[in-house]
């Protein structure tokens, strides 16, 4: 087995809270804020006070990490240790071409990471929202070298034309179809595609796209991505005009490209080692008392690596989010009592 080089942790971070951040951002768009079913909306950058929480996760849990980059627009949190040696902070302005600032756009602010001179080749990208919670091993995000992932084939459709979701998903599918769509993959991607990690289902659907030799959509997890600097920075060299143009747009538009696209690009090349996904993680979302008590339960049971908790909640009841928020952080003390070098 090739060994992996250095592996580094991308977490991206916006204090909802800071009112110079709040001010800036209603000044390029007053509107977005106030409508509560807008991918731009207010509780998209809510704190939870859980980031601490992060950190104690990955130190613990992940030891194989180089360095983790925190990704900022300039705040940080006041019991961050700036100091520790394997923390970076990145400002937005210290990689993101001044063209595209400010931006509130996540998938800007992702598209860019391949900017970041110090980021390793390798490197996971977190949200804020996905916490480690017990021990991970090195081979669960890479591989031979190669980034790990699970690849299942399905066909997209727009049923929610409101949102920008789908719109962006079919905008990276215009890019892979560009360059890959009616050409035979090989038999050396084809076995890859029918890994038996992926379950029987999975093959056979998997199986069909490249029959069909057009790519419909991938089911895309919402969980951690492991990613290569080269292949942000190949795609951008292909595509420069039509990324160029997405990242002028400050907000979550349906015009955007995501980084789902790299990891498209590496389902089309061959260039990831097959993992069962669901065996890592578990994704819930967090919308009423009885998701709370699931959540809680996953966090003391500790049942796999990788928690994700999607926030859904209604942001008007500022008094329910304040109870949900001091019972998630009681549960993560439960598990994470003492401080870990990142903290002062």
């Amino acid at each position: 087995m090739k060994l992996n080089n250095k592996i580094d942790v991308v977490v991206t971070w916006v204090d909802g809270s800071d009112e110079e951040w709040l001010k800036e951002k209603k000044k390029y768009d007053p509107v977005s804020s106030k409508d509560e079913d807008n991918s731009n909306s207010a509780k998209r950058y809510r704190d939870w006070g859980l980031m601490r929480y992060w950190f104690r996760g990955i130190e613990k849990n992940m030891p194989f990490i180089n360095k983790i980059f925190f990704v900022t627009w300039g705040h940080v949190p006041e019991w961050l240790n700036t100091d520790n040696e394997r923390l970076v902070i990145i400002k937005h302005k210290d990689y993101i071409p001044e063209k595209y600032l400010p931006t509130y756009n996540s998938n800007v602010i992702e598209l860019n990471l391949h900017r970041i001179k110090e980021l390793s080749e390798n490197f996971i990208l977190f949200n804020d929202d996905f916490f480690i919670i017990d021990k991970t091993s090195e081979n669960m995000f890479f591989k031979n070298d190669k980034p790990c992932d699970m690849l299942i084939s399905t066909t997209y459709y727009n049923y929610d034309v409101s949102t920008d979701f789908y719109h962006t998903v079919f905008n990276n599918l215009g890019i892979i179809n560009k360059h890959f769509g009616n050409k035979w993959l090989g038999w050396r991607l084809v076995l890859k595609w029918m890994s038996p990690k992926f379950g029987r289902k999975n093959i056979v659907k998997n199986f069909d796209t490249i029959m069909f030799k057009r790519i419909y959509g991938f089911i895309d997890q919402h969980f951690t991505i492991s990613h290569k600097k080269s292949v942000f920075k190949r795609i951008w060299e292909l595509e420069n005009s039509n990324l160029d143009k997405a990242c002028m747009n400050k907000f979550r538009t349906p015009m955007d490209f995501s980084q789902w696209l790299m990891r498209y690009w590496n389902f089309m090349t061959g260039n990831f080692e097959p993992v069962k996904l669901y065996d890592i993680g578990d994704y819930y979302e967090l919308s009423d008392e009885k998701s709370l008590d699931i959540i809680c339960n996953r966090i003391n049971e500790r049942r796999r690596p990788l928690l994700v908790i999607n926030d859904l909640m209604d942001s008007a009841d500022d008094k329910l989010f304040s109870k949900y928020k001091e019972r998630l952080i009681q549960e993560f003390e439960k598990i994470y009592p003492d401080k870990c070098s990142f903290e002062k």
